[in-house]
């Protein structure tokens, strides 16, 4: 996500032209100060005045989800594909608590967004109004403290400047993250006479440079070296700089499933994905040992470490940067912990860094059962439809998966050369968060292709999303991989128990479905379908459904998150 830039975006209030200015315009015009421009969520009462006075700001683009934890989802994508800090407006009681998968989804993967959700008025709290969620009835803020970084109500209009520039520096410092502000429907219709404050967010970090130069020296003694790069890394200076020491110490890279495209994935020093979805280079370059980790910017949960496999317990040194202090040591042994942006980490570490290792050479990305890329075969095997895919796109494409078994081939078979191309939300795992994701990406990107990768169930969860494309005529395309069935739940239960329950389901015509709403809908069941497809369909203005149906028999052939559940179950 960009840095957010003080400027004017909304230009028709302010305090030089507005004696008097209501509570709603001035947080729309606050927000607005601080680089917010892109509003997603759905209208309702308690949130009307809000609604009422984005009116009033043409400048701003609003768009309507289907669901709220869509709109949420949508944010996310606009957020991690480099779009300004967006925010979400929901209404009261079942608006916000329809949010709070969202939320939690934000919060796990660290994800910066503002969201506001109304409120019934004032003198109505603790009666029993519709939809309230005052301290006195639901207590949606108490519910939604445990998934966002802050969460406050705005009950004094005259604070409401202030709070909400407290709640964008909240979001974007540290480990990033929602904030919740919670609005009664009085309080925004209330009038009150703007004050100007500073605008500008200064956070400085204390970096140990002892600990840095320390850290340098095992870098530059090692003889089997990795660095581990996490979605904590994807600040574009961060990543530059990891491919500088990873050149210049030559060193190999190995990305987290979330940080998938990080380091290009086309460069000789790249193993690919350790974890869910990983890749055979890189866990064979770790069970040959390693004496040193540079592990940066990586929560190292369950998805991104193979289920905390100690391969990546080094020998000698094990270098940890994070932002936050809280994630160092936390599920290994560290030796060398640093706090800070990992942007200025590494850049301190780079310019202490002043003769190379002997380093093993690193082969590049190898996978597991390659030929099945090539296999012609109906129904299409899952590798072979995310190559054809790829290679149907423009190489400047963005791709989100949802969470599914599709997110394995994913994060195995494409090959993403550029960072930030590829965006998985999988700190919560949350079946539908790719399709929102993606609608997000693509308006932060109008002019790059957007690809959402999905599963017939996560779609059936989330898909109505494809009418707030059409409405606003956000082009993205979604790539369902249609086999009927939840087939990592089926392959994981039979796995562990020996046996699944009823798992499959009538199939849908998903493409059907596209041209009822208005946008493109393709049935493929070969490449030459695929081939058949026009290419404006794919990255024009109007969605577009690309019903695969895909090889319901297909299993990715390693899944270490069913073996630790196994070992769970025994």
């Amino acid at each position: 996500m960009v840095a957010p830039k003080v400027t004017e975006l909304f230009p028709s209030y302010s305090a030089r032209t507005q004696p008097r200015i209501r509570v709603a315009n001035l947080l729309v015009q606050t927000l607005g100060e601080l680089g917010v421009d892109t509003f997603y969520g759905i209208p309702g009462g308690a949130i009307s005045s809000v609604y009422d006075a984005l009116i009033d700001f043409p400048n701003a683009r609003v768009i309507n989800a289907r669901h709220e934890s869509g709109a949420v989802f949508m944010a996310m994508g606009h957020a991690r594909s480099g779009g300004s800090l967006p925010c979400v407006l929901m209404t009261s009681g079942p608006g916000i608590t329809n949010a709070l998968t969202g939320l939690a989804a934000a919060h796990a993967d660290g994800v910066p967004l503002i969201a506001i959700g109304g409120e019934v008025p004032k003198k109505n709290f603790g009666r029993g109004a519709l939809q309230e969620g005052s301290r006195y009835h639901l207590d949606i803020l108490g519910m939604a403290r445990s998934v966002t970084k802050y969460a406050t109500e705005l009950t004094n209009p005259r604070a409401v400047a202030t709070t909400i520039r407290r709640a964008v520096a909240t979001a974007l410092s540290g480990k990033q993250g929602p904030v919740l502000l919670s609005l009664p429907l009085d309080v925004g219709n209330e009038e009150v006479i703007p004050t100007r404050s500073p605008t500008q967010v200064s956070t400085s970090f204390g970096i140990d440079h002892d600990v840095v130069a320390a850290a340098a020296e095992a870098l530059m003694s090692s003889r089997r070296a990795v660095i581990l790069a996490g979605s904590g890394a994807r600040n574009p200076e961060a990543v530059r700089l990891i491919g500088v020491l990873a050149a210049s110490l030559q060193i190999p890279v190995i990305t987290t499933p979330k940080a998938k495209g990080l380091f290009p994935e086309t460069d000789p020093l790249s193993l690919g994905v350790f974890g869910v979805g990983g890749h055979p280079s890189a866990l064979e370059y770790l069970e040959g040992g390693i004496d040193t980790i540079l592990c940066v910017g990586c929560g190292l949960g369950e998805t991104g470490t193979n289920s905390w496999s100690p391969l990546l317990q080094a020998s000698n040194a094990f270098i940890q940067i994070d932002i936050d202090a809280t994630q160092i040591g936390k599920n290994y042994h560290v030796d060398y912990g640093i706090v800070g942006p990992a942007q200025l980490v590494l850049r301190e570490l780079a310019a202490r860094i002043s003769r190379r290792p002997t380093a093993a050479p690193a082969t590049g990305i190898r996978y597991y059962e390659p030929e099945k890329m090539e296999q012609d075969t109906t129904p299409i095997e899952p590798a072979r439809a995310i190559k054809l895919l790829q290679l149907k796109m423009p190489e400047s494409t963005i791709f989100t998966s949802d969470v599914g078994e599709h997110l394995i081939y994913a994060l195995h078979y494409l090959r993403i050369e550029n960072p930030g191309s590829f965006i998985a939300n999988t700190g919560l795992g949350s079946m539908g968060s790719g399709i929102g994701a993606a609608i997000g990406a693509k308006v932060a990107n109008p002019k790059r292709p957007v690809v959402s990768i999905c599963g017939d169930y996560g779609f059936q969860m989330f898909g109505m999303e494809i009418a707030s494309c059409v409405e606003n005529r956000i082009g993205v395309v979604f790539a369902i991989f249609n086999d009927a069935r939840m087939r990592m739940v089926e392959g994981g239960m039979r796995t562990i128990f020996g046996r699944t329950p009823k798992v499959d389901s009538q199939r849908v015509d998903f493409s059907l479905l596209a041209r009822s709403v208005g946008a493109n809908g393709y049935l493929i069941r070969s490449a030459e379908d695929l081939d058949r497809v026009p290419r404006q369909h794919l990255v024009g203005d109007i969605p577009c459904v690309l019903d695969f149906e895909i090889n319901p028999d297909a299993s990715f052939p390693v899944n270490g998150r069913v073996t630790q559940i196994k070992n769970f179950s025994n």
